[in-house]
């Protein structure tokens, strides 16, 4: 995750309905690929306590109900995009209805859609950031424009 979320906490049902924004996320282009899923148990499963839904109960569950007072901090807000901005990468690929799908779900929890832009920016730094390790320049500037 994000190095500046590392200290933002949500609470089990906060934890529970961002997992079932991520997976709505997922759902977007249709694949909800295994790099998604992944990505999506291991933000679960982090924090998970034994008295909380197994995730594969999470999988077909679209019900996220009422959400505008479900993350009553902004940081908690922006831990959640920037999560669904990750697992819409994590196929390789963002397309403009995962995007749009993003926006949406901001506007639901109540973070502007220029937050949304800013995140965006980081979340690619960052990929970039985890991948700087690759043999040559060539290559991590194709990536940067696969991302761009």
């Amino acid at each position: 995750m994000l190095p500046q979320f590392a200290e933002t906490e949500l609470d089990p049902a906060q934890t529970i309905a961002a997992t079932r924004l991520l997976l709505r996320i997922a759902r977007v282009d249709g694949a909800r690929t295994a790099e998604e899923i992944a990505l999506i148990r291991q933000f679960y499963e982090t924090g998970r306590a034994a008295h909380w839904p197994a995730f594969t109960t999470l999988l077909d569950d679209d019900s996220s109900g009422e959400l505008s007072t479900t993350f009553t901090q902004v940081a908690q807000r922006e831990l959640v995009i920037a999560t669904c901005l990750m697992v819409a990468f994590a196929d390789g690929c963002l397309i403009a209805e995962e995007l749009a799908a993003v926006h949406a779900v901001a506007g639901e929890i109540g973070l502007p859609a220029k937050r949304v832009d800013e995140l965006l920016a980081l979340v690619k730094d960052y990929m970039l950031a985890q991948l700087s390790h690759l043999p040559d320049a060539g290559s991590l500037a194709v990536l940067a424009g696969e991302l761009g």
